[in-house]
């Protein structure tokens, strides 16, 4: 399995603004100057290097774009949500089978909040002709209600008359399904406004979790009678977990009902789950890069600090950038 994030911010889109360019360019040329270097300023290769042991709060930006991540399995690609990332995703995949009609992916929405289906519009390969896509939902009526919000007078209307590809709708059941051979996806209500769903996806002895836009009870003690058991079995060993991180601790108790979390309780679900990997995901549109280091950053202190039988055990927190490839 590889993951990358094409889009990683929930709720709208947030491109970095001029401002923060400019004040970013202004730290790297004062570190240059106060570390005494002798940087070839005509030579870019070793400009380049020289950028790249710069922080990542320096060098480059987490991204704007809202949810979406691309999962590939041998030659299944799967692709979990259509956010804004949807974009540049196709383009790129305009330059493989996609630009010549001879495309298939599997596509899978969570829900229908406008920021998890804004990039349909803008995904070139659903406008060639031959291309297949299976898209999977557990709302009953997803395809009938992603249309109606992308018609007239919401968006152009001869964009969806515009999609040549072949695209098959399929409501997913409560049970886990085999969507192709050795490929086996799970899903699980989370507590979101107008109901959102985690996906688990099993193949080739890896599991890939995408749990986005959720709000999760306290943990308890791992009774049978825990609320938060049943997030716990469906994280179970879990090669990567993404997770919804959108708040702080504290802002995830103040505003629960917005239906989203924190790394921390992220961290803790995760651990007892003996997952691999948790990767914080759906940040905070107004967060600045600075904001969401320090969330890593206690959220990784947590992670390392939680009984653990060795430290090779230890779950491992990352912040989900775009662009960003795990190999699983």
């Amino acid at each position: 399995m590889r993951v990358k994030f094409w889009g990683v911010r929930g709720s709208l889109p947030s491109p970095p603004t001029s401002d923060e360019i400019s004040a970013r360019l202004t730290e790297a040329l004062f570190r240059l100057g106060q570390d005494g270097s002798s940087l070839d300023l005509s030579d870019r290769a070793s400009i380049a290097r020289w950028v790249d042991t710069l922080p990542h709060s320096i060098r480059s930006f987490t991204g704007g774009n809202t949810p979406c991540v691309e999962l590939q399995i041998g030659d299944y690609r799967c692709i979990f949500d259509l956010g804004s990332g949807l974009r540049p995703l196709g383009d790129e995949l305009m330059a493989e089978e996609f630009g010549r009609g001879e495309g298939h992916a599997h596509l899978f929405l969570s829900h229908l909040h406008w920021d998890h289906i804004q990039g349909w519009p803008f995904f070139k390969p659903a406008y060639i002709a031959g291309n297949r896509f299976d898209l999977y939902a557990r709302h009953p009526h997803a395809w009938d209600r992603l249309r109606d919000q992308q018609t007239e007078p919401y968006f152009p209307p001869d964009a969806w008359g515009d999609m040549k590809a072949d695209t098959h709708f399929h409501c997913l059941p409560c049970e886990p399904v085999e969507i192709a051979r050795g490929i086996k996806v799970s899903t699980l209500e989370l507590e979101h406004p107008s109901l959102a769903y985690g996906f688990r996806v099993e193949a080739n002895d890896k599991t890939f979790v995408y749990a986005s836009d959720g709000a999760y009870p306290t943990p308890g003690n791992g009774s049978g009678s825990d609320p938060a058991q049943k997030f716990v079995r469906f994280f179970e060993d879990a090669d990567i977990v993404i997770f919804d991180s959108q708040f702080s601790l504290a802002e995830s108790m103040e505003k629960r009902a917005w239906g989203h979390s924190s790394a921390i309780v992220g961290v803790e679900l995760a651990a007892r789950a003996n997952a691999k990997r948790l990767a914080m995901f759906h940040h905070d549109p107004s967060a600045s890069d600075a904001k969401l280091d320090h969330l890593l950053r206690i959220s990784s202190e947590y992670a390392a600090n939680l009984p653990s039988p060795s430290p090779q055990n230890a779950i491992e927190v990352l912040m989900a950038r775009e662009g960003m490839e795990i190999e699983l």
